[in-house]
């Protein structure tokens, strides 16, 4: 255990941790002890985690993962269902290998603008932030607490009722006035002859003369058409001047 101890005290001192007593571990650089190859793409970290698959499932075990939860990892990457983000500084864990063997640093610190994979496992309650990061492939983790899931309690509506003015019905057309039938004169019924103007507005003289001749005038024309009767070849005698 001794000799074990002192071969890994440079590796340590070369990773920057600090003394076991202070806290955090801070590391000065990645590199020193990758657990992975450098990856500058998500298909050649995929090839690595492929290479070196007993290698990330001893970190997985390192880190606590259970066997369902390293599935659900390792099916994330097969998948490439990974972001590819700026690695948080401060870490619950990040492990790193010397040989064939893997280890784990607990509270680690990192430098700042380190860039990798992450994918998110849920894991009783909470979630397992892994990380890769692409320098050296050290497998990490941050576990945080899920998510409360927010109930949804659907709000009733209430609809106002809208005053509806009822329809006005149209006015009713006005009855067809029937037009007074024509009078139907039967065919043997005796038709007046038209009325000319000359016949009413003047009667003929003859007449007007026999119903307007002056009483004193009366048996001088009697006397005077007892000779025109009785003489039928006599010349006529014309009446006196100023009869009608």
């Amino acid at each position: 255990m001794v000799k074990k101890g002192l071969l890994l005290a440079p590796l340590m001192f070369a990773l920057g941790v600090a003394p076991a007593l202070a806290k955090p571990t801070v590391i000065a650089e990645l590199g020193s002890a990758p657990l992975l190859s450098t990856s500058s793409s998500t298909a050649a970290m995929r090839a690595s985690v492929a290479r070196n698959e007993g290698v990330v499932s001893a970190a997985a075990v390192k880190l606590g993962l259970t066997p369902g939860e390293y599935a659900q990892f390792h099916a994330a990457i097969d998948s490439s269902r990974v972001r590819w983000v700026t690695v948080p500084r401060h870490l619950d864990a990040m492990t790193w290998r010397a040989g064939d063997k893997v280890y784990v640093l607990h509270d680690v610190v990192i430098p700042a603008g380190t860039n990798g994979w992450e994918v998110d496992v849920p894991s009783h309650g909470a979630v397992l932030a892994l990380y890769l990061p692409a320098k050296c492939g050290n497998l990490s983790l941050i576990r945080r607490p899920a998510e409360p899931a927010v109930a949804y309690h659907p709000v009733p509506t209430r609809v106002l009722a809208l005053a509806v003015t009822p329809a006005v019905a149209p006015p009713e057309p006005d009855a067809p006035v029937a037009a007074a039938p024509a009078p139907v004169v039967a065919d043997d019924t005796p038709v007046a002859a038209p009325v000319t103007v000359a016949q009413a507005e003047f009667p003929p003289v003859a007449a007007a003369a026999s119903h307007h001749v002056p009483f004193f005038l009366a048996p001088l024309l009697f006397g005077v058409a007892a000779l025109a009767g009785g003489s039928g070849s006599g010349p006529a005698v014309a009446p006196p001047a100023g009869c009608p």
